[in-house]
């Protein structure tokens, strides 16, 4: 009887339980399936939406311009697109940025060599904020490995710092190209061999346009002190060339001297700041208005020298490429000349020989007639 009332009871129990875990089956086949493309995030190459919009803007003389108005349009998008990119200068700044790097360093002497402390060095250039002012502020020079050490993990021990820290009041100018110095002719690093590297490293410095320097203050060991900076493309120079400038122009208007005149004219120097003033709101306007405009021809110039700084820039780069290639025909011509030399010398050399041989056997035969002719002689004498 206990095992048909067991038997019973696991009947009941199979049937609601049975029910149950239908149920549950058809719940799970009704929920979604997850996938590895579900789990994993989608990456998209560019922009969504309207960032991709904001962003899309045709460089103002890539465009194809036939009338004065649309070239007006095209500039004031670029000026848009270049006040927005400003905002975004100083950060780059602080957060570093990766170059190849020399400091070069001359001496007072007329004609005096350059010597670098650092040369071909993987840096990050990275600005530090000290304080509020920007005159506070540092310029570091960490070393980073290549790519070879970070496969390895040999740059996880800590960063070093390549140069000292170069304070932000010692930046004298902050040049576009390679100043003071050819750039075809900037040294490798130490411990690499001229034959196997020297081409290479030559071939890399070639580009001209992928250079900064950053001149500072003199010191009394080096009268010139720079800082040449070659980065991986011509807009990254310009980002860094550009934020640099952003930086040291802020620091002379907020923290050096003013070079606006608006708080510097004698109506201005008039009124006490503590004297509450009633100015007309149109004086205001007005004196506003002059400003902006100042600053928007300055600032459309300034993106028009933008742009012939580049051509004259990709001007100078085919003429090196042109005169590497005369140089190189040149060189050609010369050695086509030395072995044309050298295969005359040892054809003059063979000819010299070769009259000297004739002129020996010129007097043999001079000798041998001799000799004959005095055998004939002695001959008809014996006859006789």
């Amino acid at each position: 009887p206990n095992s048909t009332l067991a038997r019973a009871m696991e009947g009941i129990t199979s049937t609601f339980g049975g029910g149950s875990g239908g149920e549950e089956k058809k719940e799970k086949d009704e929920r979604p399936l997850l996938s590895v493309d579900n789990l994993l995030p989608k990456i998209r190459r560019g922009l969504m939406g309207e960032e991709e919009k904001e962003d899309a803007v045709v460089v103002g003389w890539k465009a194809d311009v036939r009338s004065r108005k649309e070239r007006e349009e095209v500039l004031r998008d670029e000026v848009h697109r270049f006040e927005s990119q400003m905002k975004g200068f100083v950060h780059n700044l602080e957060d570093g940025v990766d170059v190849m790097m020399w400091q070069m360093n001359r001496s007072e002497e007329k004609d005096a060599p350059a010597e670098f402390a650092l040369k071909a060095s993987h840096v990050t250039v990275k600005i530090q904020r000290k304080g509020e002012l920007w005159v506070q502020g540092v310029v570091n020079f960490t070393l980073r490995g290549g790519y070879l050490s970070k496969a390895i993990g040999r740059g996880r021990g800590g960063n070093k710092t390549a140069l000292e820290p170069l304070s932000m009041h010692e930046i004298l100018e902050v040049k576009a190209g390679c100043s003071g110095y050819d750039h075809t002719e900037l040294p490798s690093a130490t411990g690499r061999s001229k034959s196997s590297k020297g081409g290479k490293s030559k071939s890399e410095n070639r580009q001209g346009s992928l250079f900064v320097t950053m001149t500072a203050t003199p010191t009394p060991m080096a009268a010139t002190r720079a800082y040449i900076l070659r980065f991986k493309s011509r807009s990254a120079r310009n980002e860094f060339l550009n934020g640099m400038r952003s930086v040291l122009a802020d620091m002379q208007i907020h923290e050096g001297v003013s070079i606006s005149g608006l708080h510097s004219s004698v109506e201005a120097m008039q009124y006490d700041d503590e004297e509450e003033v009633m100015v007309p709101l149109g004086a205001v306007h007005k004196v506003m208005n002059r400003e902006r405009e100042a600053y928007d021809r300055i600032l459309l110039m300034l993106l028009q020298g933008y742009e012939d700084l580049k051509e004259r820039e990709d001007e100078l780069l085919n003429l090196r490429k042109k005169l590497e290639n005369v140089m190189e025909e040149s060189a050609e011509k010369d050695r086509v000349q030395a072995n044309d030399s050298k295969l005359i010398m040892q054809l003059s050399k063979k000819l010299e020989t070769l009259l000297m041989d004739n002129e020996d056997l010129r007097d043999q035969n001079d000798r041998l007639n001799t000799r004959l002719i005095a055998a004939e002689c002695e001959k008809m004498n014996m006859m006789s």
